[in-house]
């Protein structure tokens, strides 16, 4: 009998900060910590002791006395380097206290002394008889004071101790139910996150939001939380009562609409009240504003959103497949562990992706098996007098009766066997070329997508939710939201994430898989998932990567890309409005058909459409029309169409350019040299595809160029026709944008008050702009981009 591997217990170096007095747990906390306000301000208070200490004197009792006075006295006893005044609360225009720092300490023990402590005397001034105010001098102290309590760490998971206890369990289907006891929610734990919600209904049931309803949800209610998760509270503060009319009220002058920022800003104030909660940081800049606190009692962290009940009714629908098939929860749980051990998943943001995200990826899995274990949303959708909940326009309700439902056929899959196969699934997946939809259950390309006739036929009576405020389908990886139908849940994950989560789950697969039959299974089952060595694949460079093709320039040539933008130009759908807008400007009435995405001289036109959109629309920048100033540059030509060339000396030498066939408006620079043409190619057997010519463009006299605006205030100006020179352009030479106003400045901060709503990115990003140049002062002198 094989023993079972052993444990090593490793033991994590306590990190601490000596000037707070505390112990944090991991170096990301120290640097945050080290930011924080709290801590620069003990860095301060340290500075100002070991400055003032021993040189400084604390003096009260001043009466009448004002600063001159004070410091002409003591001066008498030598230089006075600095003097911080504190007035009197209650009688105001006098001084309360005064601290002296001197240049030395020798002066402070002169002045402290027994012979002179009681015999400091000032005299005051414009006093008739003349009097002199006897004033108290210390010496200056500082206090030790007591930190408020920081929150206790809630307790997580031990993972040495699942470790452990799976090693002693020979079966694998026993570990994965063992792993699912040892990381489930017990009682007490589910009793404080009921308890915070309760009390925070409390609190905001005695102010203006009396009619506010707390709605909990996420891992704390969808049955798939770990010990030490967070709690993700919902709070809808419905319409306030009339304003109070006491001044001291902490929510007069708040607006009967409230964007969410204000909602944040309002809770903020009467969660400040309540010494249980800790720490409380507003996130106005993020998508969903929030605002974070720690329950001090239990360590428990908190966030607090205000936009919608959408999160709530996807966390109802997790809930509900978890109760569809007893397999489906340690299922969940197993992913949602294995990824939490690696780093993938969990919180979001960065290279990981978020629990919700990879709980949909579960989903659309067992979806879309030949024998399915779940519903599709849109099954659930369709039941027969089921009301629409609708959420932002989108239907978030489903049916959650069983009664109401078809039986799902039969399968006999083991929980093991589903954990193999989902892993086998998803890592021998392309991701980037495909969308996972739970609203139908099906993994679909994106090339349907992309296309409106398939779309609509997919997706039969749904509201449409393409276009260029909808579903991001150009995305490494596009999980589409069962509900809002425009959100894509892995909009921001990174491709390198992506990568490392197909890697992790390709080498987890090989794990499962062996522990399936016996004779295969390693020694310690599914403890093997936990010691995995995952390596990164190296990066295939694809060919639009901008560095790679300047790699392939000659040196000369590639000086000319000083500033690069990478914009990707693979969305049929854009490219296809593109050419239909630019017909339809030159008067064409014929539709396009298929978009060739080969066509390099269109992709040049889309992209510099993006930049004038970007640019010109968006940052009210001034395009200005590029010059080149006496500098040669490159086109390249097909050689039998537009070339007339004869042999001299082995040679195919290019003697004449015909580029009347090409655009008969379009002036052609004079030719200023000729390229030869490699020796014993034949030119007119069309060995020789292209030929590559140098050309020299005289400047335009710059008094004739026109400073522009390249977009209006209602949108992006329609795309104008290039003059096409040739067929096949390697490159073209930009516009040059000149920057008057900063629109920069303050950007952010407006973005989280000027609400987005149903605004596209365009005029969203427009209208911030327009509200940063209000009243402000051009620059003398412009930046030129």
């Amino acid at each position: 009998m094989n023993d079972p591997p052993t444990t090593t217990t490793t033991t994590t170096p306590l990190l601490r900060c000596d000037i707070c007095r505390l112990t944090l747990s991991d170096s990301n906390t120290l640097e945050s910590h080290f930011m924080g306000k709290k801590h620069q301000k003990a860095v301060r208070s340290v500075d100002l002791r070991a400055q003032q200490e021993g040189k400084a004197v604390y003096l009260t009792r001043l009466g009448a006395l004002k600063l001159p006075e004070v410091h002409s006295y003591m001066s008498t006893f030598g230089t006075v380097v600095n003097m911080q005044v504190g007035e009197h609360k209650d009688i105001p225009g006098r001084l309360h206290h005064i601290i002296v720092e001197f240049e030395n300490e020798e002066v402070v023990s002169v002045i402290l002394s027994k012979d002179m402590r009681e015999k400091h005397k000032v005299e005051v001034p414009g006093s008739d008889p003349l009097r002199f105010q006897a004033i108290k001098i210390f010496e200056r102290k500082f206090k030790e004071r007591a930190r408020s309590p920081s929150p206790p760490v809630c307790s997580g998971v031990s993972h040495d101790q699942v470790r452990l206890r799976l090693a002693l369990l020979g079966d694998c289907e026993e570990q994965l139910e063992e792993l699912v006891n040892l990381t489930h929610l017990n009682k007490e734990e589910v009793q404080q996150r009921v308890d915070i919600c309760k009390n925070i209904q409390k609190t905001f049931s005695r102010s203006q939001f009396s009619r506010c309803t707390v709605y909990p949800f996420g891992s704390s209610i969808n049955g798939l939380g770990f010990p030490g998760c967070d709690l993700d509270i919902y709070l809808e503060l419905g319409p306030p009562k009339e304003i109070s009319s006491n001044p001291t009220s902490l929510l007069n002058n708040i607006p009967v609409t409230m964007t969410e920022q204000q909602k944040v800003r309002a809770a903020m104030k009467l969660l400040k009240e309540i010494p249980q909660c800790a720490r409380l940081n507003p996130i106005l800049a993020a998508r969903v504003p929030i605002l974070k606190f720690v329950h001090r009692p239990s360590g428990i962290h908190c966030d607090v959103s205000f936009k919608n009940r959408a999160s709530v009714r996807n966390t109802e629908f997790i809930r509900f497949c978890t109760e569809t098939d007893t397999r489906v929860r340690p299922l969940m749980v197993a992913v949602r562990y294995l990824a939490r051990h690696y780093g993938l998943a969990g919180g979001g943001g960065g290279l990981k992706m978020s629990n919700y995200a990879l709980t949909m990826m579960v989903i659309v899995y067992l979806q879309q098996l030949e024998q399915p274990l779940l519903f599709t949303v849109l099954e659930l959708q369709a039941v027969a007098g089921l009301e629409d909940d609708l959420i932002n326009n989108w239907n978030c309700n489903f049916c959650q009766d069983f009664t109401r439902l078809r039986g799902l056929p039969a399968n006999q899959s083991t929980t093991l066997q589903l954990l193999s196969d989902f892993l086998q699934f998803y890592s021998q997946l392309d991701l980037a070329t495909v969308v996972l939809c739970p609203l139908l259950g099906k993994v679909i390309p994106r090339t349907v997508f992309l296309s409106t006739t398939s779309t609509q036929a997919i997706f039969p009576s749904i509201p449409f939710f393409l276009g260029p405020t909808g579903l991001q389908t150009d995305k490494p990886m596009c999980l589409q939201d069962p509900f809002e139908l425009t959100h894509n849940v892995c909009r921001n994950l990174p491709e390198k994430a992506v990568r490392n989560l197909v890697n992790h789950l390709r080498e987890a697969a090989e794990v499962v898989t062996s522990c399936l039959v016996q004779e295969t299974r390693p020694v310690g089952g599914l403890v093997n998932l936990f010691t995995m060595e995952v390596k990164d694949e190296e990066v295939v460079v694809r060919e639009n990567n901008v560095q790679s093709l300047l790699k392939e320039l000659e040196v000369a040539r590639r000086g000319l890309f000083k500033n690069n933008i990478k914009i990707p130009l693979l969305n049929k759908k854009y490219i296809g409005w593109f050419c239909e807008t630019l017909q339809k400007s030159e008067g064409g009435d014929e539709l396009v058909g298929d978009v060739d995405l080969g066509d390099s001289l269109l992709l040049l036109d889309c992209g510099a459409h993006l930049v004038e959109v970007a640019l010109g629309d968006c940052l009210r920048m001034i395009e200005q029309e590029a010059l080149i100033e006496q500098e040669a540059y490159m086109e390249y030509f097909p050689v039998k169409d537009f070339l007339k060339t004869e042999e001299n000396d082995n040679e195919t030498i290019i003697t004449e350019l015909n580029f009347k066939e090409v655009n008969d408006d379009q002036e052609v620079p004079e030719v200023k040299n000729v390229m030869k043409v490699e020796e014993g190619v034949d030119v007119d057997s069309g060995g020789c595809e292209f030929v590559e010519v140098k050309f020299e463009a005289t400047s335009p006299d710059p008094a004739d160029q026109s400073l522009k605006r390249s977009g209006s205030e209602n949108g992006a100006k329609t795309p104008s026709k290039k003059p096409r020179l040739h067929p096949t352009p390697v490159y073209r030479a930009g516009s040059g944008w000149t920057v008057w106003s900063q629109v920069w400045v303050g950007r952010r901060k407006l973005g989280t008050i000027i609400e987005k709503g149903d605004l596209g990115t365009l005029e969203w990003e427009t209208r911030i702009s327009a509200k940063v140049m209000e009243g402000e002062v051009r620059m003398s002198e412009p930046e030129v981009a």
